[in-house]
């Protein structure tokens, strides 16, 4: 499904249904669960783009995080159901840039917002490279 939000277009990525086990005392989902989210998500966005996680160890290269930027807009709790979507906003030669939004299932408002730039990273020298081309 893809969502148009501020100009941007999203893909949705994966959808969650918030149960008890993913809420803490304060009765709304945690934040571990919102970063497994944004994890397993990024990993679909990246099987998206060609680099599926299964080609990590043989490629030995990958997005890595290293900066986000984070907001929370809304309250997830248990019987929530919400869907992740991500927009690339930039496309560089070592680095990429993330929009990544959670949206409410049922009527498509914003929850949470999350960018993410991440660095193109060979793992054997653990440091940026230029990505590789298609």
């Amino acid at each position: 499904m893809l969502t148009k939000f501020s100009g941007c277009t999203f893909r949705e990525v994966n959808r969650v249904v918030v149960t008890q086990n993913l809420c803490d005392e304060l009765g709304h989902m945690n934040i571990q669960h919102y970063y497994a989210t944004l994890s397993d998500g990024m990993f679909k966005v990246m099987a998206l783009i060609g680099m599926p996680k299964e080609d990590i160890p043989m490629r030995r290269t990958s997005f890595a995080l290293h900066k986000e930027e984070a907001e929370f807009i809304d309250e997830l709790k248990e019987g929530d159901e919400f869907y992740m979507a991500t927009a690339l906003e930039h496309i560089g030669s070592k680095s990429i840039i993330f929009q990544n939004r959670f949206f409410c299932a049922s009527d498509d408002h914003i929850l949470f917002r999350a960018k993410f730039i991440s660095v193109y990273m060979d793992l054997n020298t653990r440091a940026g490279a230029p990505r590789e081309k298609d």
